[in-house]
C-alpha cells in the first residue's frame, strides 16, 4: 500500500507545556467539589443492605429522626417524583423500594449535625427483609428453568443480546486449514480513583436545588433530579473538576440521594462515600466469557471468525447494553475475514454493578483475539507481525460489523511504524544467563470507535464568545476529569482561532451558564471540540475583523486576527480587552449545535469513526516465584494531530499501567454477593514503581479531507495495553493466556505444565 511518508512525535522527548491546573493541584487546591464546605452544612450518610438478594418487608425510620442532630430522613416514601434513573434501561431505583439487588444498594439515608450523628442515625433504622437465593454467576443467572425467586427483575435476568453473521460460513470453513479455540476469561476491575463518588446538594433559596458533584454529565445530572423532585428547570448542576473517574463516574449514584435529602432539610448536604461504601455501591468492569473459533487458510489468510461473549452486569442495567454493543462490534478487530458470527449476551446478577470503564467493553474481546491472532500465526508460521499485515483491513473497507466508516489509514501506519521498533526487530524470546527468568516480546494491533454510536446521545451544543474582560472563552458541558480539557481546549483555540493560550479561558460543566454538550465520555470531547472551532472560525473571525473595521474607518488597513488582538501591518493594533470594550454588547456570541452524523444506513449502535494503535510490550517472568514485570512498552498511536501533548502523553502513559494492570494483578471477585476487598489494602493497584519504560509515537497523519479530526485518546491506550502484554507474557511462557489477571499462581501452573510446550 502507497503511503505518504509517517509524521511522527515522540512524545516524550518533547518539553511540554505547563497544565494549566498543575500549580493548584500541586498546592492541594483545585477546587474538588467533595470538599465544598459552606456554614450550616449538614453531613449525609447511606444505609446500604447487607443482603446480596432480599425482599423488603418493613423499614421503620422513627428512632432515627427523633434522634437530636437528625435533620432529615428519607426512604423511597420521601420522593415526589420519578423513583427510577438509568440509561438504555431506567431499571435503578433512587432507594430501593420493594427489593435489594446487590450488598449496598440504598435503602435509606440521613442527614445530620456530623458524621457520627448520621451513623448513629442508620444503625436506628430498623428494615426486616427476606432473603433471597444470590444469583451469582451469569451462566447460572440465564439457564431457561430458573426459579421464579432466583429473577433479579421482573422482567427475567437477560439484560440485553446482540448478534451478527455475515459472509459464507461453509465456504469459509471449506478454505480453512488451521483453526484455533478457546474460552477466555476477563475479571472484574475496580476504577480505584482517589476522589470516591461525593459532592453537596443545597438549596438555592428561591425554590429550587444547586448540585455540586463530579460526574461526566452535569445536564443528565440537572434533569434526573429535576424529574425526581418535580423541578422542572430549578435545578444548576456543576461537575467539575473531577478527581478521577475512568468511567466511573459517568453514571449517579449518590447525587439523587443527597439532593433529596436537601430538598427535604433544606438546608446543605455533604454525602462522600468512604471507599467500602464506593466500592460496594460503584460501577466496576463487566468480567466477561469469551468463547472463540477462528480459523485461517494455508497462506495465513484468515477465514471464519466465531465468538460468543457472556458478560456479567451485576443488579442494574447503567451502560451495560452499551458495553456489550462495544463488545460485539470490537471482536472482529481491524481485519477481515470470509465469515463472522459473533452472538453476546448480558446477565443480570447480584454481584454489585458494572458499567462504564476505560476501554468500554472492547478491551475484553481485544484481549482474547489477539490471543487467538498470535496463535493462528504460529500454526501458519507466519511472524505475528505478518500474518496481521494480510490480513489487515483496507483504509477504506467497511466497518468490522459491514457498516460505513469514515476511511483512515491509521491500523495500516501504525503497524508499520511499530514493525519498525528495534524492541520489536530484536529477539521475541529469551532466557536468562542463570536461566531463572524468561523474557517475552509481544505484538498488538487494535482499532477504537469513538463516540456514542448509532442512537446514541451524540448531539453536542458549544458557545464560543469574547467576554467583557477581553478572554475567548469556550463554554461548554464537558467536565475535567483531569485527562487537561482546559489545556487541550486552550490549545486548539490557539491553534484554529489564531489567539494566544493564555487569553483562553475554557468555560466548563454548569448547567447556569454552559449548553448541553453530552457527556464527556467515549473519547469524543477534543474531536468534538476540533469540529466545533473548525466550524465557527469564520464567523468568530469575521465579527472581530469588522468590529475593527469599524473602529478604523476609510484606512486601507488589513487586519487579521492575531494572539493579543487585532494586528495590523505593523503588529498589534488592538488587544481583546480592548476590543471587547469598544464592542460592548455586540461582542460575537456564536453557538453551534452539532448534530449526530451516522450514516443512515448503519446499523443501530454501530460507530463510523475509528482511530487505531499497534503497541510492543517486553516482560520478564520470573520462574521461581511466577513473578512478572513489565520491562518496555512502546506504543504507535495512530490517532490524527496531537491536540495537547502533554494531556496525550499522560493518557496513554496512565491508560498503559490501567490495562497492564488488569492483565498482571487486578481482579476484584464477588463471593456469594459479597465482594471479596472493600478497600485497597485488598485491592492493591500499580504504583510508579510497577510502570514500565515507556515510549509514545503519536503518527499524526490525517487526510486532507477527513471530516472528524484528531481520534479520542483517553481509551485506546487501555485497548492496546492489555494485548500487548498478554501476547508477551504467552510468547515468553510458551503457553497461551487464557484467564487474566495472570498472578504468580497462574504463571507457576502454565510453567509447570509443559514448560517446553509451544501448543498453540
Amino acid at each position: 500500500m502507497n503511503m505518504t511518508p509517517h509524521l511522527i512525535r515522540d512524545l516524550g522527548t518533547e518539553n511540554l507545556q505547563v497544565r494549566p491546573d498543575a500549580a493548584a493541584k500541586l498546592t492541594g487546591n483545585p477546587g474538588f467539589l467533595t470538599d465544598r464546605v459552606q456554614k450550616g452544612q449538614l453531613i449525609g450518610a447511606i444505609l446500604g443492605s447487607p443482603h446480596p438478594h432480599a425482599r423488603l418487608l418493613h423499614i421503620n425510620v422513627d428512632a432515627a429522626c427523633a434522634l437530636p442532630g437528625v435533620h432529615a430522613v428519607v426512604t423511597h416514601a420521601d420522593i415526589p417524583g420519578t423513583k427510577h434513573y438509568g440509561l438504555r434501561k431506567v431499571d435503578r431505583p433512587v432507594l430501593c423500594i420493594d427489593k435489594v439487588r446487590h450488598v449496598g444498594d440504598p435503602i435509606a439515608a440521613v442527614a445530620a449535625v456530623n458524621i457520627e450523628v448520621a451513623r448513629a442515625a442508620l444503625a436506628l433504622i430498623q428494615v426486616k427483609y427476606d432473603v433471597l437465593p444470590v444469583v451469582s454467576h451469569a451462566d447460572v443467572a440465564l439457564q431457561p428453568t430458573l426459579p421464579a425467586d432466583h429473577q433479579i427483575h421482573a422482567s427475567g435476568n437477560l439484560l440485553h443480546a446482540a448478534a451478527h453473521q455475515q459472509g459464507d460460513p461453509h465456504a469459509a470453513q471449506a478454505a480453512t486449514v488451521h483453526s484455533v479455540q478457546d474460552c477466555y476469561v476477563t475479571p472484574r476491575q475496580m476504577h480505584a480513583f482517589l476522589e470516591t463518588e461525593g459532592g453537596v446538594a443545597e438549596p438555592d433559596g428561591a425554590g429550587g436545588l444547586r448540585l455540586f458533584f463530579g460526574s461526566h454529565n452535569p445536564a443528565r445530572e440537572k434533569q434526573v433530579i429535576a424529574d425526581m423532585l418535580g423541578l422542572h428547570d430549578k435545578v444548576q448542576a456543576v461537575g467539575t473538576p473531577v478527581g478521577g473517574s475512568y468511567g466511573g463516574k459517568d453514571e449517579l449514584t449518590v447525587q439523587p440521594i443527597a439532593a433529596l435529602l436537601a430538598w427535604k432539610a433544606q438546608r446543605p448536604v455533604r454525602l462522600h462515600l468512604s471507599r467500602p461504601q464506593s466500592v460496594d455501591m460503584g460501577v466496576k468492569r463487566h468480567p466477561m466469557q469469551i468463547r472463540m473459533s477462528t480459523g485461517c487458510d494455508a497462506q495465513g489468510k484468515l477465514t471464519f471468525h466465531r465468538v460468543e461473549i457472556l458478560a456479567d452486569t451485576g443488579a442494574y442495567a447503567t451502560h451495560g447494553p452499551e458495553v456489550l454493543d462495544a463488545a460485539l462490534e470490537h471482536a472482529p478487530g481491524p481485519y477481515q475475514y470470509q465469515a463472522l458470527d459473533i452472538s453476546a449476551r448480558l446477565a443480570y446478577t447480584n454481584n454489585g454493578i458494572a458499567g462504564a470503564f476505560r476501554g468500554f467493553g472492547a478491551v475484553q474481546v481485544q484481549f482474547a483475539l489477539e490471543q487467538q491472532i498470535d496463535r493462528l500465526a504460529a500454526c501458519a508460521g507466519l511472524a505475528p507481525d505478518v500474518f496481521r499485515a494480510i490480513n489487515l483491513a483496507p483504509s477504506d473497507a467497511p466497518g468490522p460489523l459491514g457498516q460505513w466508516i469514515v476511511p483512515f489509514e491509521g491500523a495500516q501506519r501504525a503497524l508499520e511504524v511499530a514493525r519498525q521498533q528495534p524492541l520489536w526487530q530484536g529477539p521475541h524470546r529469551w532466557r536468562s544467563d542463570d536461566g531463572r527468568y524468561l523474557h517475552g516480546v509481544g505484538l498488538t494491533l487494535i482499532h477504537r470507535s469513538d463516540g456514542f454510536g448509532k442512537g446514541g446521545p451524540s448531539d453536542c451544543r458549544m458557545e464560543l464568545t469574547l467576554a467583557e474582560d477581553g478572554a475567548i472563552e469556550l463554554r461548554c458541558g464537558f467536565t475535567e476529569l483531569g485527562q487537561n480539557l482546559v489545556g487541550t481546549i486552550q490549545g486548539l483555540c490557539a491553534e484554529l482561532l489564531g489567539c494566544d493560550s493564555t487569553i483562553v479561558r475554557p468555560v466548563l460543566g454548569d448547567t447556569s451558564c454552559t449548553p448541553d454538550s453530552g457527556p464527556v465520555a467515549a473519547s469524543r470531547a477534543t474531536t468534538l471540540v476540533w469540529r466545533v472551532l473548525q466550524d465557527l472560525r469564520p464567523a468568530w473571525q469575521a465579527q472581530l475583523l469588522a468590529a475593527a473595521a469599524l473602529l478604523h474607518p476609510g484606512a486601507d488597513t488589513i487586519f487579521c486576527c492575531g494572539k493579543q488582538g487585532i494586528e495590523g501591518p505593523e503588529g498589534l493594533w488592538l488587544n481583546y480587552a480592548d476590543l471587547a470594550q469598544h464592542m460592548g454588547d455586540k461582542r460575537p456570541r456564536l453557538a453551534i449545535h452539532l448534530q449526530a452524523e451516522d450514516p443512515k444506513d448503519n446499523a443501530h449502535d454501530t460507530h463510523f469513526v475509528f482511530g487505531a494503535c499497534a503497541a510492543i510490550a517486553q516482560v520478564r517472568v520470573d520462574t521461581w516465584t511466577g513473578a512478572m514485570r513489565v520491562q518496555d512498552l512502546v506504543m504507535c498511536t495512530a490517532l490524527g494531530p496531537v491536540a495537547s501533548a502533554q494531556g496525550y502523553l499522560g493518557q496513554m502513559e496512565g491508560g498503559a499501567v490501567m490495562g497492564l494492570a488488569m492483565c498482571t494483578q487486578e481482579n476484584l471477585p464477588c463471593v456469594d454477593g459479597h465482594y471479596t476487598a472493600r478497600n485497597l489494602d485488598g485491592y492493591l493497584i500499580p504504583t510508579m514503581a510497577d510502570a514500565p519504560r515507556m515510549q509514545v509515537l503519536a503518527i499524526e497523519n490525517l487526510a486532507a479531507d477527513d471530516p472528524i479530526g484528531p481520534r479520542g485518546a483517553g481509551e485506546i491506550s487501555v485497548n492496546f495495553a492489555l494485548p500487548a502484554v498478554a501476547n508477551a507474557l504467552a510468547i515468553a511462557l510458551q503457553r497461551p493466556v487464557t484467564h487474566i489477571p495472570m498472578t504468580p499462581e497462574r504463571v507457576i501452573a502454565a510453567l509447570e505444565s509443559h514448560p517446553d510446550s509451544a501448543v498453540p
